[in-house]
């Protein structure tokens, strides 16, 4: 089934846009490869940090005023300590700079909050698409996140069953002996049940008295 999808015109949203993508770039750029952070980390602090919705209003003062290495002091003041007394100028355009840039974009043109965006498509599984989308235009870029959350809006079949049975994901994991965090996955797709052991389907199953195939994304 096709589904199509409504985007703002890239060449009509804000003024800042390539200011915010450049900026965010930057941030994860400078924040992994000179701070030495996780993506992730990086991605969890623009986040609780209140700067991810600063870049969400397009503020001037943060998408155009600052710096990667202003902003990421602004997130974290320890993060002083872990960046050079002068940050060096990067030529290189890493994949973690790719990461900010498109994901700048894809914010813009969705409208859709950072938070929900790292929830659905974890940093490394965003980092992931460098190959072969790093020569691609922003908007295949965009198409691809969008059908992503698209898909995430689905509830999983483990999911929808778990509700019916009354679990909660934590009852669940006690009741059958899979890690929380496993089942978190699978319900977000973040991996795929259809390659789980035979032996982690027997036990979601029994515990939730289906058949394999019922919590199986076929």
């Amino acid at each position: 089934m096709r589904v199509e999808y409504e985007f703002i015109h890239l060449e009509d949203s804000d003024l800042y846009r390539d200011d915010a993508a450049h900026a965010l770039a930057a941030v994860f750029d400078l924040g992994v490869n000179v701070a030495g952070l996780s993506g992730q980390y990086v991605a969890d602090l623009f986040i609780v940090s209140g700067l991810a919705v600063q870049f969400e209003r397009c503020n001037p003062v943060y998408v155009a005023g600052k710096s990667g290495a202003e902003l990421l002091r602004h997130m974290d003041s320890e993060i002083e300590t872990l960046l050079d007394d002068k940050v060096p100028y990067r030529l290189s355009r890493t994949s973690d700079y790719w990461v900010g840039w498109n994901v700048a974009w894809y914010q813009l043109s969705s409208g859709r909050t950072y938070k929900s965006i790292f929830e659905v498509l974890p940093y490394d599984r965003i980092k992931s698409m460098y190959y072969p989308l790093h020569e691609a235009d922003e908007r295949k870029f965009i198409g691809v996140c969008e059908s992503v959350m698209a898909q995430a809006s689905v509830a999983s079949n483990l999911k929808r069953i778990r509700v019916a049975a009354g679990f909660s994901q934590a009852q669940l994991s006690e009741a059958s002996g899979v890690g929380l965090r496993s089942i978190q996955m699978y319900e977000q797709r973040q991996k795929d049940i259809n390659k789980a052991q035979g032996s982690t389907l027997l036990r979601l199953a029994r515990a939730l008295h289906c058949s394999m195939e019922d919590v199986m994304e076929l």
